[in-house]
């Protein structure tokens, strides 16, 4: 309450500031003038408490019971079965030549990547094959992306050719696994074969379970850099894996990281063979200069389609008519004809399930965040909705279908589904058709395929993996966040030199590191009146915005708990002094109220409720008066059990900054403080340290008329 004694209470109008003077019988009706109550009566009415775990049962039954009213049978067939959902509306007329053409288009790429990308992994080629036939008729039934290509990628290929080569040592020496050589390396590269099953089955059920739970939350913790940063370094890793193609002889780091490559390329360049490092690189460049000109050019937009298949006929030309095998040229050898025999009696028999778990859990994060990534992309260009967790739960269950069938993890591929998006795809009909150009391929042309030279497939992969190197993103960064910067080049040094799956866990927990401490230290500011509104804005950003010595208006712009309350009230105090020395410059014995801005608050824990405590008690014992402005219902609740409304006293709960202002000043007035409102650049007194200890940052300007009418923000 405002104390009985005459005083005068200062307001400032368009026309400048004016002093009213008030006698000791007008105070009570003058105060109660000056503020607008917190409406009390409203927050006691719609409160309530209910039990969470009532309320989400109450909510699983409600959608139900109006599942159970409304659905008609074609609704719940389409509630299990998401492609019923878009055929019930194919236009045929409209879909089915775009659909057709981007399905064959993606074809022809999917079978030279999918061998190459097999090769890559360790298994043999046409396990490659095998992941972009059953997986993608799967997709096409149960996802819910319009334009996303599945099938087997490079970054996952190498994420399980390098653990699998640390749980089983033996693989390393293998370099054909088509054809592994004698009978140990024959029993190893079985094993491998199980063990990368076992893989895609595992994979499979973290998709599944975190779809069906879920969960897919959780990925956004994974910033954009961390997954720049590591695609990056992995497409180097990658490129570097098959330069040995381009060149001519195996190597065999120790470990897969530009160091221990180029260690072993230098030490065996005497076995380098000229005519494989000719075709190899021609072929190379000709990928390349198809895949840009397609890019820059939309009349040549089909040359990006066709240039993985194109280079594999020509590699073929040259071992089937022109004998270049017989020349030197290393060609993939025998791959099986035929539809993928099942393996899902390979899931029974996983041994030491503990080793596979890490890989899983690399390959399900690193598959997960590419594949939504992309599919989130495609769908906001294309103006549609994605259910991510349907569409989590369609890829686990096309990763049980290729789990079942001789396949290993797949997920969603960036060049193909962005191929799949220029060809016309408008809807995941275009997997199903892909999935049966791979089926002829398998069932007629695998005796052709095996004359397909090595170098071929290195020179697929690496000009696949060009576009993964994302530098463009790392200057981005520089420009706009030198955090995040950071975090890219830890991503990508780690991954390049130390190795992949160690990258990817620095730059995770340094980018944990950096959100903690963003969360640890939030953003506050002193808030000042904008001369001529009822705003209260930062007087970092707003210059020219008044401040009345004596009264402190401060924001919190985060959640109050634990982890930030000790650096919030450290802030606090900070502020308190400076005010102090202002109030102390105009006649105002120190800071008479502080006013906390709770509007950005949305959540306090005990940590957080101590602190608002713990200020009632200093202000008490210093002489000054907590107000609060605009704290939500959600935050008063939160209050309740310490009761700490009370303590603070409703009558100094209000509803803006501008409420809470003006009552404070009018309390001011009630002491004898008649003070006029200063500008911020003037209150500053000479060398003073406004600068110390501060950590607030600007906020963004109003743009409009109608934002500065807006009042709080």
């Amino acid at each position: 309450k405002c104390e009985a004694t005459p005083w005068a209470m200062s307001r400032t109008t368009d026309a400048g500031s004016e002093t009213l003077l008030v006698h000791e019988d007008q105070e009570d009706s003058a105060a109660k003038h000056s503020r607008v109550d917190f409406p009390w009566q409203h927050y006691e009415d719609s409160k309530s408490k209910p039990n969470p775990v009532r309320s989400v049962w109450r909510k699983f039954k409600q959608e139900n019971d109006a599942r159970r009213r409304d659905f008609t049978p074609m609704d719940w067939a389409a509630f299990f079965i998401p492609c019923i959902r878009w055929l019930r509306v194919y236009k045929i007329k409209e879909m089915l030549v775009g659909d057709i053409m981007a399905g064959i288009s993606v074809g022809f790429m999917i079978v030279a990547q999918g061998l190459s990308y097999a090769t890559t992994a360790g298994v043999p080629a046409v396990y490659g094959l095998y992941g972009s036939f059953l997986p993608c008729i799967v997709y096409s039934l149960v996802g819910t992306s319009k334009q996303l290509a599945v099938g087997p990628v490079a970054v996952t290929s190498l994420l399980i050719s390098t653990n699998m080569k640390t749980i089983l040592p033996c693989s390393a020496s293998i370099t054909n696994a088509n054809a592994p050589g004698d009978a140990a390396a024959i029993a190893c590269q079985e094993l491998y074969n199980h063990k990368v099953i076992q893989l895609a089955f595992i994979v499979a059920c973290m998709y599944t379970s975190i779809g069906i739970l879920r969960l897919g939350w959780v990925t956004n913790f994974l910033s954009h850099a961390v997954i720049s940063g590591f695609t990056s370094g992995a497409a180097i890793i990658i490129g570097l894996g098959q330069v040995k193609y381009i060149l001519g002889y195996s190597v065999h780091p120790t470990k897969d990281t530009l160091n221990g490559y180029l260690e072993q390329y230098i030490k065996n360049a005497r076995n380098f063979k000229w005519q494989e490092f000719i075709m190899g690189s021609t072929l190379l460049l000709m990928l390349i200069a198809m895949k840009e000109a397609g890019k820059r050019f939309p009349r040549l937009a089909p040359l990006r389609m066709i240039g993985p298949i194109t280079a594999c006929v020509i590699g073929l030309l040259t071992t089937m008519v022109g004998h270049a095998d017989q020349q030197g040229i290393r060609i993939v050898g025998s791959i099986p004809s035929g539809l993928p025999s099942p393996t899902i009696g390979w899931w029974g028999e996983i041994e030491n399930v503990g080793e596979l778990m890490p890989t899983a859990l690399v390959v399900m994060v690193v598959d997960l965040l590419e594949s939504t990534s992309i599919a989130r992309a495609l769908a906001r260009k294309n103006g549609y909705q994605l259910n991510y967790n349907l569409e989590i739960i369609g890829l686990g269950l096309a990763n049980f279908a290729g789990a079942a069938f001789s396949a290993y993890t797949t997920t969603g591929s960036f060049s193909r589904s962005a191929v799949n998006d220029l060809a016309g795809s408008k809807s995941p009909l275009s997997q199903f058709v892909t999935a049966w150009v791979v089926g002829l391929v398998l069932l007629t042309l695998t005796g052709v395929f095996s004359h397909l030279p090595f170098n071929v497939l290195g020179a697929v992969v690496i000009a696949a993996v060009v576009s993964l190197f994302d530098y463009e993103q790392s200057v981005f960064l520089w420009r706009v966040s030198k955090l995040d910067f950071l975090v890219w080049w830890a991503s990508f040094l780690g991954t390049i030199f130390i190795s992949v799956e160690i990258g990817l866990a620095i730059a995770i927990g340094l980018a944990v590191v950096l959100a903690l401490y963003q969360i640890a230290f939030p953003h506050t500011a002193v808030l000042g009146h904008v001369p001529g509104t009822s705003m209260y804005r930062n007087v970092k950003q707003y210059p020219s915005a008044t401040l009345i010595p004596g009264i402190l208006a401060f924001r919190i712009d985060s959640t109050i708990f634990f982890a930030n309350a000790k650096a919030l009230q450290d802030r606090i105090q900070v502020q308190l002094a400076k005010h102090d020395l202002i109030a102390a410059a105009n006649n105002v014995p120190g800071v008479q109220f502080l006013i906390l801005d709770l509007t950005p608050v949305s959540h306090m824990d005990a940590m957080g409720l101590h602190l608002i405590e713990e200020l009632v008690f200093e202000c008490t014992k210093s002489g000054r008066q907590l107000a609060l402005a605009n704290p939500s219902g959600k935050i008063l609740e939160e209050m309740e059990p310490l009761h700490l409304a009370e303590l603070v006293g409703k009558d100094w709960i209000f509803p803006s900054t501008h409420d809470a202002t003006k009552f404070c000043s009018a309390c001011l007035a009630g002491r004898g403080l008649a003070i006029a409102p200063i500008a911020f650049q003037e209150s500053l007194p000479v060398s003073f340290p406004w600068n110390s200890s501060d950590s607030e940052s600007q906020e963004t300007p109003p743009r409009t008329p109608l934002e500065i009418q807006g009042g709080q923000h």
